[in-house]
């Protein structure tokens, strides 16, 4: 019976190892793998506020071409689209009708001065006569009123020549300054209104002008900010960056050369213009792209990249990798936006890990396999995502 018990012993201890064996062997399996989120390091440096808003481009010069007189459009001298210079002949006018003006004109001038050399002679003339008593003091009195009028006559046709001769003039409209050309927006033949029919649009875009608004909100920021620190409150001649709608930012910076008088009241916004030199033509009129304002510097600061900021009921999170390469969720409070990077104020230490990519993942506890990063690289992986780099 002994023996019995002994074996019975044994197999219940061998048993109770299999078993034991068994579920540490499924806890292991059951163990759930490190997450690979990609990380960046929370750095520290001296930054500006930038502001990103949304601008149009336009031709410094921009003019309507109209005729200043009518008639039948009988030439066009120029290719759509093309560059013209200062003086270049666009279009012609049937010039007949102004022709035979000015010849009327002229004829009739050359007739009121014969007639005033006439009264001047008469003039010359009774001068003596009526000193001698010759001739009545009324004689000679018709005459210098003759001789007056006859001048009087002899410069109103002499202005009705020059507006003849204008009017020839204007038969030939020629470019304003040197620029662009568009469509014509007539064709020979048509008819031409003085004053009415747009014959054409041509524009001057070097240097190109780019029209932003601003909120009223971020004025009063600035202006306050200008003047705690006992700067003129001006936004004129602050430099500005531009990036064209493909992502790439145009090389030159540009000056901010006007600021409207008032801000509107419709928009709740304020109107600003900036000026970019633009000798290769890259910037055209009518496209829109994003303006980069830079303010004053705020010091050295924390950054974190926007897209690692999580957003719940009005709170702002961030996922970092604690001790272990355990997710820690952490509160922050952020402040203002620089590109693509934000400003954290509190909740954050310089050094420390922050989850950029797969924040989703990144939940609490979490054993996470973090992947390290630069700023270069999600720059780069926004681009090939066909993203703005700044949003």
């Amino acid at each position: 019976m002994r023996v019995f018990a002994a074996v019975s012993l044994g197999v219940v201890v061998v048993a109770s190892a299999l078993v034991l064996s068994a579920c540490a062997k499924e806890a292991e399996v059951a163990a759930p793998p490190a997450i690979p989120v990609k990380v960046l390091e929370v750095v520290q440096r001296d930054t500006a506020i930038t502001k990103d808003l949304v601008g149009e481009i336009r031709g410094s010069q921009e003019v309507e071409l109209r005729a200043r007189v009518s008639g039948i459009l009988t030439g066009k001298k120029f290719r759509d689209g093309a560059r013209v210079s200062k003086g270049d002949l666009l279009f012609t006018i049937d010039p007949r009708e102004y022709i035979a003006q000015t010849a009327s004109a002229k004829a009739q001038l050359a007739a009121a001065q014969a007639s005033a050399s006439r009264a001047r002679l008469d003039v010359e003339r009774y001068q003596p006569l009526v000193a001698e008593r010759a001739i009545s003091q009324q004689v000679y009195d018709n005459a210098l009123a003759v001789a007056s009028e006859t001048r009087a006559q002899v410069a109103a046709l002499k202005a009705a020549v020059e507006a003849a001769e204008l009017g020839l003039e204007y038969a030939e409209v020629r470019a304003p300054f040197d620029g662009q050309i568009g469509v014509a927006d007539i064709f020979e033949g048509g008819l031409v209104s003085a004053g009415q029919t747009v014959l054409a649009t041509i524009s001057n875009v070097n240097p190109a002008w780019v029209y932003f608004s601003v909120s009223e909100n971020d004025l009063l920021r600035v202006q306050r900010q200008m003047a705690e620190r006992g700067q003129p409150g001006n936004a004129q001649t602050r430099t500005v960056t531009l990036t064209l709608g493909d992502g790439g930012e145009y090389p030159l910076p540009g000056i901010i050369n006007f600021a409207d008088r008032a801000l509107d009241p419709r928009t709740g916004s304020y109107r600003l213009r900036a000026e970019f030199d633009n000798p290769q033509y890259l910037l055209a009129p009518g496209m829109f792209a994003r303006i980069r304002v830079t303010g004053e510097s705020m010091g050295p600061v924390l950054l974190v990249p926007e897209r690692a900021v999580i957003q719940q009921l009005g709170r702002y999170f961030v996922a970092v990798v604690g001790p272990g390469n355990i997710a820690v969720l952490k509160p922050i409070e952020p402040g203002p936006r620089v590109g693509a990077m934000w400003v954290v104020t509190s909740g954050l230490a310089a050094g420390e890990l922050v989850v950029v990519e797969g924040t989703q993942k990144a939940r609490p506890g979490a054993l996470l396999a973090p992947i390290k990063v630069s700023e270069e690289d999600l720059t780069r992986s926004a681009q090939s995502a066909g993203a703005p780099a700044n949003p």
